[in-house]
């Protein structure tokens, strides 16, 4: 089946003015939904997250505001997805909090108009408590909830690509709980400093912080992933989304400084019949942010790999 390229662009929902916030003291920009550029044609609004049962309010937008932006960007054919968690949430579920969690989506897919939602569980929230079960037990109850209103709700992972490992897989239960119901799975190849994988066909240990040879640590990751080998589990390629940050204040490490490295593992898996979907940034605020000197990173990202898709 032929899919339509994505480009995954992440925004966040907090305030970032004057705030140095990046891994080299730059700072993220804040910016308007509907400012975004319209190569992304899938936004993550990061977060859904808090104590108890996690919620979502837009941080400087009046919710009925925040609504019509999101009308917009449906009006233009863009998706924009809810992420659930994020780098400092602590989500903590128990069992008997699947119809309480599931509830509270759809009232904000209903109220805002999100089109589904993405989990972004990091470190010990992936496995705290009941998340494991209770998360994707919620997910499902919702996608077969507006099934049978005739619509599709999307679910997307992503990982840190260390939990797809079958060694520290901390997000292989949620993978196969929602099995024939996930769309996307977006592994983040950034900020894991060496880890990586082994490869015979090179007789090399591939790290993620290895600029030299970033290549082909991108693309034997991307087919470890699709093939299921060196260590890793499966999944199908055409749900495989490749998780890069936007410039090196956006990541501590995984910046790619030649993106051409980037668009040749796309065609090497296109050629190896694993094509995946497309790209995903960390995030829209960094690709429109500015580096310590206040020089913009003006898109940078965006203005390298809009190619891969037709804009909408």
């Amino acid at each position: 089946m032929e899919h339509k390229p994505l480009i995954m662009g992440y925004w966040q929902n907090w305030a970032t003015e004057g705030a140095r916030d990046g891994y080299e003291n730059g700072t993220s920009a804040e910016v308007d939904l509907t400012d975004v550029p319209k190569e992304y044609n899938m936004i993550v609004v990061s977060y859904m997250k808090g104590a108890g049962i996690p919620t979502f309010n837009p941080f400087n937008k009046l919710e009925e505001k925040f609504r019509e932006q999101i009308d917009k960007l449906a009006l233009e054919g863009r998706q924009v997805v809810l992420g659930l968690g994020g780098a400092d949430a602590y989500i903590e579920l128990t069992k008997g909090n699947e119809k309480y969690l599931a509830d509270e989506i759809i009232r904000l897919v209903d109220f805002y108009g999100f089109s589904g939602i993405c989990i972004n569980l990091e470190q010990s929230a992936i496995d705290a408590a009941d998340n494991q079960t209770v998360i994707p037990a919620a997910l499902k109850s919702v996608k077969d909830y507006y099934k049978n209103e005739g619509k599709h709700f999307l679910i997307a992972l992503a990982p840190e690509f260390p939990y797809l490992s079958l060694s520290n897989g901390k997000y292989l239960p949620y993978l196969s709980s929602l099995e024939g119901y996930y769309d996307l799975v977006c592994p983040q190849l950034y900020n894991q400093g060496g880890d990586g994988m082994w490869v015979e066909e090179m007789d090399q240990w591939l790290s993620q912080d290895n600029n030299e040879s970033k290549e082909d640590f991108l693309y034997y990751m991307m087919d470890s992933l699709a093939s299921g080998t060196r260590g890793y589990t499966t999944i199908p390629h055409d749900k495989l989304v490749m998780g890069l940050p936007a410039n090196k204040d956006a990541a501590a490490t995984g910046y790619v400084i030649d993106p051409s490295a980037v668009l040749n593992v796309m065609k090497r898996l296109k050629q190896s019949g694993n094509a995946i979907r497309g790209l995903s940034a960390w995030s829209i605020n960094w690709d429109a942010g500015q580096d310590k000197n206040g020089q913009s990173y003006s898109y940078e990202f965006i203005k390298r790999y809009k190619d891969i898709v037709t804009p909408v």
